[in-house]
């Protein structure tokens, strides 16, 4: 059932959709509002509501839609719940009149630490912290109060988590509607551990990326199951993780396990050894073959150039121009991942981009200005381009970062196949990729690390490094890719070498069989690291 359904009342829309058509879409992003589906309401209260709690927190309360499935389940529970939107405040009090509840409007790392229920419920909000907001001191707080190291980029659900269940009575269940890439994150590192080594997580049913869970958005969907341990020193037990297609029902507690969900028990060992959890949960983790080593036995990496304001620092020639900008100040530079569809990009797509009036000039001033780029650079101030959060930071706000341009390009997002570009126009690139930088300064072997790293087995081993949002759209880091395994090209001789630089200029080409020759060149060559020498064998790229 979606939101756009009614909610059951003839002629009644739900209270979910009727917030929806009253509220503004930046509002929503405003405060980081993913409404939850009525499914996952409905199993998350099952779990909880068996556990027959008389106290129940909701500490980001919305439209109360997880409210309104415990008092279905359990009339008169008391419900204590908090939220800081007063509109959405206003919309879940309205459909919650005829319930046992207490809602603050406030923000939930308000509540009094002392307190306690028997039972949790929550659809935390996915937000990362940006500087001086109270989201990053409270990441510092929510580090300093319970021991433990928290990146600055540590997102909302994850501090949400963390106090709520500090809040949990011994025996207490709880249940949280995450974003799936919780699974992966290396954010969540800590909140994973902490979830194993004390004995909470029970379950974790995660949907499969092309199921659209949310509405008009691209978050995926994981449920996580918990309950806190009923003694000081718990022994944590294994962890069932259950995997829901895209053309499966969500399964219940109550009912056979439907057709195409899969379930698996994991080891709480197992799942602390393993950084990503995604491979774990779908249950196809591929084995690393012998022969391939992690990329970073092989290269280095680092995101691409953030300027914090694109259109004022990345610019056409014809803008450059009539800007009055100094050719001498300007990088030649790609920003979007669409300006570069091959996998070989050389001067003459660069030159194709320049022609076809795209934004080829990165202003990165070194160098005095003249009147004229003074000019410019007041033209940006007049638009706050200089309070921004990257801009304010440096000195003056208008210089260039560390500035670095990478032989290897990895596309930050794909769907179904992530794209490694080979930099043969020497130009920067921008944060639509991350740069690949090979350890050893050899151009053909750059071009087979290319190779490698577009071919079908390298595709199929690093998609359990990768965050996988919603309808299949994939997401890496720059350290997520140093995890990917690659054909240990260090041991393959120069021959070989060549062989997949050819077979990159094949892809490229979109030559018929050169996917097929790509990928046993590929075991080829792990079968020549592994064994300590190259083969005989030749590979036909036709």
């Amino acid at each position: 059932m979606s939101l756009d359904e009614d909610s059951g009342d003839s002629g009644q829309i739900s209270p979910e959709r009727a917030y929806l058509r009253a509220s503004s879409k930046a509002h929503r992003r405003r405060f980081a509002q993913v409404l939850t589906p009525p499914e996952c309401a409905a199993a998350m209260a099952d779990w909880v509501c068996d556990g027959n709690p008389k106290t129940i927190l909701d500490p980001a309360f919305g439209t109360g839609i997880l409210t309104r499935s415990v008092a279905a389940r359990l009339p008169g529970v008391a419900v204590t719940g908090y939220e800081i939107d007063p509109q959405i405040a206003a919309a879940g009090r309205a459909a919650c009149t005829r319930m046992n509840l207490t809602l603050h409007e406030a923000s939930f790392f308000e509540a009094p630490p002392e307190a306690r229920f028997d039972a949790i419920i929550a659809n935390p909000p996915f937000l990362r912290p940006g500087a001086g907001t109270a989201l990053r001191a409270q990441v510092r707080a929510t580090a300093a109060r319970f021991g433990i190291a928290l990146s600055g980029l540590t997102n909302a659900y994850v501090l949400f988590l963390f106090e709520a269940l500090a809040r949990l009575s011994p025996g207490g269940r709880a249940a949280f509607l995450l974003p799936a890439e919780w699974a992966n994150s290396n954010t969540s590192g800590p909140l994973k551990d902490h979830l194993v080594r004390n004995g909470y997580l029970k379950e974790i049913i995660q949907f499969c990326a092309y199921r659209p869970v949310f509405e008009k958005t691209l978050t995926t969907a994981s449920l996580v199951l918990l309950e806190a341990p009923s003694c000081p020193e718990p022994v944590p037990a294994k962890i069932r993780a259950t995997f829901v297609p895209a053309d499966a029902r969500l399964p219940s507690p109550s009912s056979a396990i439907p057709p195409g969900v899969t379930q698996r028990w994991l080891t709480p060992e197992a799942l602390l050894a393993a950084p990503k959890w995604d491979e774990l949960i779908r249950d196809d983790e591929t084995p690393i073959p012998p022969g391939f080593v992690p990329l970073s036995a092989l290269a280095t990496t680092r995101r691409g150039i953030a300027t914090g304001a694109n259109g004022f620092f990345h610019l056409t020639r014809e803008r450059v121009a009539d800007f009055g900008l100094r050719a001498g100040q300007c990088l030649p530079c790609v920003a979007k991942s669409a300006d570069v569809p091959s996998l070989i990009f050389g001067a003459s797509e660069f030159k194709s981009l320049m022609k076809a009036g795209r934004p080829t000039q990165f202003f990165a001033p070194t160098q005095p200005l003249t009147e004229a780029e003074a000019a410019y650079v007041v033209r940006g101030e007049t638009e706050g381009l200089h309070n921004r959060f990257l801009t304010r930071n440096r000195t003056p706000w208008y210089a260039p970062e560390r500035l670095y341009r990478a032989p290897i390009w990895a596309a930050t997002f794909g769907r179904g196949q992530m794209r490694f570009i080979l930099n043969l126009a020497e130009v920067w690139q921008l944060t639509a990729f991350h740069g690949i930088f090979p350890l050893q300064d050899d151009p053909a072997r750059a071009k087979a690390l290319v190779a490698c790293l577009n071919s079908a087995p390298v595709q199929a081993l690093m998609r359990g490094r990768m965050r996988i949002y919603a309808r299949g759209l994939q997401k890496v880091e720059p350290r997520d890719l140093l995890e990917i395994p690659v054909p240990d090209l260090r041991a393959v001789c120069a021959a070989r070498i060549a062989e997949l630089g050819q077979a990159l200029k094949a892809l490229n080409d979109g030559k018929s069989g050169a996917e097929e020759a790509l990928t046993r060149l590929v075991m080829a060559s792990a079968q020549d690291a592994a064994s300590g020498g190259a083969s005989d064998e030749t590979v036909a790229l036709g």
